[in-house]
């Protein structure tokens, strides 16, 4: 009985190994549609949801903070099996704060789509510090164009230009 479960283990081996290859390349093909900011072919690569929402929001962002690839290593699957993208980027963030930053891409692909992502970079605490001082000395940005940052917000274009504008003075104010 095990030789035989095993046996049919080996032939479904190859379908398993191309279906996680296939997923790792409409990985790759998502980072390609995100970084090139082209929003509808994105929208096609993403099974409508919260997280597909926060992805579109997040594209607008990084297209208005003048996102560039920097460094993009190959998607691979991490341990549950999820499909792990890093890229470093260089944007108006950085260049105005002095820092590069890495977006880090976890999802699930099912059927072809992405049907579950999450994104975290690695922005030094500078960049926590930024958000806090807006807080503090310019609330209006946070009330105005990065209302819901990030969730449920309408204007990711017009949040990240404010947010660089205040950056800049920001590290004007820290000279």
């Amino acid at each position: 009985m095990h030789r035989i479960f095993g046996f049919f283990l080996l032939l479904l081996c190859p379908v398993m190994s191309s279906a996680n290859q296939d997923n790792l390349q409409i990985a790759e093909s998502f980072l390609d549609a995100f970084y090139t900011f082209d929003q509808s072919k994105l929208t096609q690569f993403l099974v409508p949801s919260a997280d597909a929402d926060r992805v579109l929001y997040y594209q607008a962002w990084a297209h208005a903070a003048n996102y560039k690839v920097k460094q993009r290593n190959a998607c691979a699957h991490n341990a549950s099996k999820a499909i792990v993208c890093a890229v470093t980027v260089t944007d108006d963030f950085g260049q105005t704060m002095g820092y590069v930053a890495t977006d880090t891409f976890t999802m699930t692909i099912q059927e072809n789509k992405v049907s579950a992502i999450s994104f975290e970079g690695d922005d030094p605490p500078v960049f926590e510090a930024l958000f806090e001082w807006i807080a503090k000395n310019q609330p209006q940005v946070l009330s105005g164009p990065c209302k819901d940052l990030f969730e449920g917000g309408k204007t990711p274009g017009a949040c990240a230009r404010a947010v660089v504008v205040a950056a800049k003075e920001f590290v004007d104010l820290q000279d």
